[in-house]
């Protein structure tokens, strides 16, 4: 059944790259003036979140709350996955931006920019995932 490894895996990716984006925001007067920093952490978020993803969609397949046998659509089931945390971590910011003043979101731009390199990771992620199991 589910067991305490499986929630380290799950939760130990996307928790070490809010650390760094965390850690570079606080400690990095150019974070947000340079346009990397922000989006090779959101990149690394959406790759962060497809591996958990992945690993739940392993789960869940094993307690068979869900049954596919088709990779494209595991695939999909997890960029759809990445995708949704995307738009609800944006949220989050909108929402701490209007109600406790912060200053996560700059403009819509940036907004957008964000959940689209959270996409291009999971799509990393999945064309990592093809090329290992064409090795297979």
């Amino acid at each position: 059944m589910f067991k305490l490894k499986d929630l380290i895996k799950i939760i130990i990716f996307p928790f070490l790259v809010y650390m760094l984006g965390y850690s570079l925001q606080a400690s990095w007067d150019n974070y947000q003036v340079l346009w990397w920093p922000n989006r090779l952490v959101h990149l690394l978020g959406g790759l962060s979140f497809a591996v958990v993803g992945y690993f739940v969609l392993e789960i869940f397949k094993k307690l068979k709350w869900i049954i596919t046998t088709n990779k494209v659509v595991d695939f999909f089931i997890i960029l759809f996955f990445v995708m949704s945390v995307s738009v609800f971590w944006e949220f989050r910011e909108f929402l701490s931006d209007k109600y406790l003043f912060t200053h996560s979101q700059i403009s819509v731009a940036d907004t957008v920019k964000d959940m689209f390199m959270g996409m291009v990771g999971a799509v990393l992620f999945g064309v990592g995932w093809f090329f290992k199991k064409l090795i297979q």
